[in-house]
């Protein structure tokens, strides 16, 4: 792990190329940009390496299909540079996002997740949850993954 990756909130505008780069590589898709973007309660959580940023993920308040009535926020765009995989960087974005999260009140934190990061969820303890599916905007197959919050008691 980079020792001077910093993890913070970032714009949306700095999110965009990273998505493009990663999540829409090989697809005829130009653009990432997702329903709840600008929501006002939307967070954008990006790593910066020497300023650039190097991952991001979008965290959007969205009920989860399960529990729809339990406050939930959605993770997408979720993108780490080919160069920094494997090196900590995408857990750093997790917990960041689900420290906020918590701070929303949220009970669950969902995602539509690539089966070729199914792993990295599960071990960020997501639960995969029903069938496969396509995901036309890639076009790539994604499970749906969740995590339940806990909350630590202050008794």
């Amino acid at each position: 792990m980079h020792s001077n990756i910093v993890v913070s909130r970032i714009d949306l505008a700095d999110a965009q190329p990273l998505r493009i780069a990663v999540l829409r590589r090989g697809t005829p898709a130009k653009t990432a940009v997702y329903d709840g973007d600008e929501h006002p309660d939307t967070v954008h959580i990006g790593a910066r390496l020497d300023g650039a940023v190097v991952a991001t993920s979008t965290w959007i308040p969205a009920p989860w299909q399960e529990s729809p009535e339990a406050p939930a926020v959605q993770l997408r765009g979720m993108a780490v540079d080919d160069r920094l995989q494997g090196t900590g960087v995408g857990r750093k974005l997790i917990d960041a996002g689900l420290d906020h999260a918590r701070g929303t009140g949220a009970r669950f934190v969902w995602a539509k997740a690539r089966d070729s990061a199914l792993d990295f969820y599960v071990r960020c303890g997501f639960r995969v949850v029903g069938d496969q599916f396509t995901e036309p905007a890639s076009g790539l197959p994604h499970h749906l993954v969740v995590r339940e919050l806990s909350y630590v008691s202050e008794n």
